[in-house]
């Protein structure tokens, strides 16, 4: 009996230290898988942090690299020039060369474009670059003519039935020589263009006009060219014309339009306005060939080669 009552009590003292053991041994276990498992994190961690893109980076790879803008070539000079009376009369001629083989031919039309009557030049005016109508049955001519080529200016008071020289005329007229784009001859002599290059003028009076340069930017002046604004951009700009008021452009490839859009600008400050679309007026048969215009007593003239369509609503509707 004394000896199992020993036992018990051996059995007994020596529970404390198995249990403590147990304990102790538990601690390291968990210390132990603790570490493998904080190891293996960091391991991810450091495989993320050199193999996967961050936020940022993934952004900018997702980021579609802009398409750059395509560069419009550089307008040149017009070679056919256009000018109307109203919406139903109207005079062209195109430029020519000088010295030339054969004289320019001025046409008219009395039935909006459908047909015209030719006459030829009987002066020494051999080139033409700007041409102006003044009513159904004056119009005239200037351009480079004489043994020379010096710029001159011809008229003609009867449809083209006759013509007549006028040298005192050219110095109080409005003209841009190809051969000098950078200078802009006014009712009060040369002054210097507001561009390397212009290409087009569009005067309204005495005072008034508007230049479109070779990068589609548009100038104008109210003092003869003394002083000219800053200039606003119309982009896929091709031809410029005077309302007599205010400015109208016709621009090629505007989004939205399927032919020529008409642009208008007023005579200072204002920015260009989308007027209307020709769509495709003139006829498409035309595509590819210099655009001319013109605008007079609210009617806007558009031609495309020798393909022309008027508005009478100032280029709204075709």
């Amino acid at each position: 009996m004394a000896a199992d009552k020993r036992r018990r009590r051996g059995a007994l003292s020596k529970r404390p230290l198995v249990l403590a053991g147990l304990a102790a041994f538990l601690i390291v276990d968990v210390a132990l898988v603790g570490y493998a498992l904080s190891g293996a994190n960091h391991g991810v961690d450091e495989a993320s942090a050199t193999s996967a893109p961050s936020a940022s980076a993934a952004e900018e790879t997702s980021t579609a690299t802009p398409t750059p803008e395509i560069e419009e070539a550089a307008l040149t000079a017009p070679t056919r020039f256009m000018s109307a009376v109203d919406a139903t009369v109207a005079y062209r001629a195109s430029s020519g060369t000088c010295p030339a083989a054969t004289p320019p031919v001025i046409q008219k039309t009395t039935d909006a474009g459908s047909t015209w009557i030719s006459s030829t030049l009987t002066t020494d005016l051999a080139s033409v670059f700007r041409v102006q109508a003044v009513d159904s049955t004056y119009a005239y001519l200037v351009g480079l003519g004489g043994v020379a080529c010096e710029t001159g200016l011809t008229a003609t008071y009867t449809s083209g039935a006759g013509f007549q020289t006028y040298p005192d005329r050219v110095a109080s007229s409005w003209y841009l020589n190809p051969q000098a784009a950078d200078i802009v001859h006014t009712p009060v002599g040369d002054t210097a263009a507001p561009c390397a290059t212009a290409v087009s003028l569009a005067p309204s009076n005495d005072s008034t006009a508007a230049v479109l340069c070779d990068d589609r930017t548009v100038f104008r002046t109210t003092d003869a060219g003394v002083t000219w604004d800053s200039g606003v951009a119309v982009p896929g700009a091709a031809v410029l014309a005077s309302t007599g008021t205010s400015y109208v452009l016709g621009a090629q490839n505007v989004e939205g339009c399927t032919g020529v859009s008409i642009v208008g600008l007023g005579a200072e400050g204002d920015a260009p306005v989308t007027i209307g679309c020709s769509g495709d007026r003139p006829t498409t048969s035309a595509d590819g060939q210099e655009i001319t215009l013109s605008a007079a007593a609210g009617s806007v003239w558009l031609a495309i080669g020798d393909s022309v369509a008027v508005s009478l609503d100032g280029g709204v509707t075709w």
